[in-house]
């Protein structure tokens, strides 16, 4: 009995140590879900943020190139955790996985004049495809790649990629779609953006996590905290308000400054 109430009461002592809390996340550019200069530096950086502020913990950001944030996240000691990335059973080892944030679709993008039609990746042989580096596109296209069965050529960033789509340099590009309609918005003038187009098909429909670096301090915690913020979250109202401000363009890139990296 003794023992049982020390249990609690360090349980419940821990978890006010933990109210008032600050987790250290390091993110990335990908609007209008993750940006530096969107509001609330996008919809789903918006959506950890107030899933932990529902938990009593704020949040630390700082924006980084996709590999460098994935990194100083995974050796968790400047930083705790990396948001939003698709799961993978490669990152097992370094980080816990959160529940899902939000659903995305990828689909082929391509130009308007290009006839392409396509109901399996059987279809994609002889079809020069568009890659962005260090970005896993699913087992599928990822073996394919692998087995030399499609034409691939990579590129730095998506914005490149949809560059090589408008001077016929690739045929096809897979990306989110409401991602890649917002990089095409940004990147082009509307003479250039009225020529792009996509492929209804879904090619993969993913979710987006938060990676919480296992050698953080008090990273079980963090998951546990995150994940219970973000049931509330989705169970409220404001959850889907959140995603309707997204079709209504609030999380459109601004003029913001983005916060500084520590």
């Amino acid at each position: 009995m003794v023992r049982r109430c020390l249990i609690i009461i360090s349980t419940l002592l821990f978890a006010q140590c933990i109210q008032g809390q600050s987790i250290r996340i390091t993110n990335g550019d990908w609007d209008p879900y993750l940006s530096s200069k969107a509001f609330e530096y996008g919809l789903a950086s918006h959506i950890i943020s107030e899933a932990f502020k529902l938990e009593g913990i704020d949040i630390q950001w700082g924006f980084f190139p996709w590999k460098r944030a994935f990194e100083n996240a995974k050796a968790g000691q400047k930083w705790d955790a990396a948001a939003a990335w698709w799961p993978s059973d490669s990152y097992n080892d370094d980080f816990f996985t959160s529940d899902a944030i939000m659903g995305t679709s990828l689909v082929f993008f391509h130009l308007k004049e290009y006839k392409f039609h396509w109901d399996s990746v059987d279809d994609l042989p002889g079809i020069n495809i568009g890659l962005t580096r260090g970005y896993n596109y699913g087992a599928v296209l990822m073996e394919a790649n692998r087995e030399s069965k499609v034409l691939t050529e990579l590129a730095n960033n998506d914005e490149q990629n949809f560059k090589k789509l408008l001077f016929d340099r690739i045929s096809i590009f897979p990306n989110d779609l409401v991602v890649g309609y917002t990089q095409i918005k940004n990147a082009f003038p509307p003479h250039e953006a009225i020529r792009f187009t996509h492929h209804p098909k879904k090619f993969k429909v993913n979710t987006l996590h938060l990676l919480i670096s296992k050698r953080a301090k008090n990273a079980n915690v963090f998951l546990q905290k995150f994940n219970s913020g973000l049931a509330k979250l989705k169970a409220s109202a404001r959850y889907q308000n959140m995603l309707n401000a997204l079709e209504q363009g609030r999380y459109d890139r601004q003029d913001s400054p983005a916060p500084q990296n520590q």
